[in-house]
């Protein structure tokens, strides 16, 4: 989740009602992630977003939903300014968790990651456009190893990417994540251009 130069989000938390005294667990180039509760049983994170393509991600109305994207809770709206320029939006989301060293989730995951790369190297000479090459390649080569909701959610996240003008990247660890009961899911795939 870092941006080329490596840098994660330099902005404190906002100062909010719903963020303050809550535990930052993590940070990305456009996220602050904050520990949320449990409610009925089901932990949530409040995520503070800087990005409008994170933003749509997770709010828009024609948003990529189903079994392998994250479950929106509620949109908080906006909290203040990033230094980047750009509002800071706060949604509570579920919370997802990193994938282990083996298990379904993580062999899904590990295929996702590997064809992606190796379409990324097959497209590279189409420099800004390579990542979208590389997902539509996942998306139409029949058989790459993942069921049929895995390969609809890739054809979702394909449509979103290009209706938002977002770049997917599927390779980054945190991009592709697990519920606790081991569903993966495409947690933070895209990025702005």
């Amino acid at each position: 989740m870092t941006n080329d130069c490596g840098e994660l989000l330099p902005d404190p938390i906002p100062d909010h009602p719903l963020l303050n005294g809550r535990v930052e667990i993590g940070r990305g180039e456009n996220t602050i992630v904050l520990d949320g509760d449990v409610v009925d049983g089901q932990a949530r994170v409040f995520k503070v977003l800087s990005s409008p393509t994170d933003y749509a991600y997770y709010t828009a109305p024609d948003r990529p939903i189903g079994p392998h994207f994250p479950i929106l809770y509620a949109d908080h709206g906006v909290a203040g300014r990033s230094s980047r320029g750009f509002p800071f939006y706060i949604v509570e989301v579920e919370k997802l968790y990193p994938l282990p060293g083996s298990g379904n989730a993580a062999e899904i995951a590990t295929k996702i990651s590997t064809s992606y790369f190796d379409a990324c190297r097959m497209w590279r000479n189409l420099a800004q456009d390579m990542g979208r090459i590389a997902l539509h390649h996942l998306v139409v080569t029949p058989t790459m190893g993942w069921d049929d909701a895995v390969q609809q959610s890739l054809k979702a996240l394909e449509v979103f990417s290009n209706e938002y003008g977002a770049l997917p990247d599927l390779i980054k660890a945190d991009n592709l994540m697990m519920r606790i009961d081991g569903t993966l899911v495409f947690s933070d795939p895209v990025f702005m251009e």
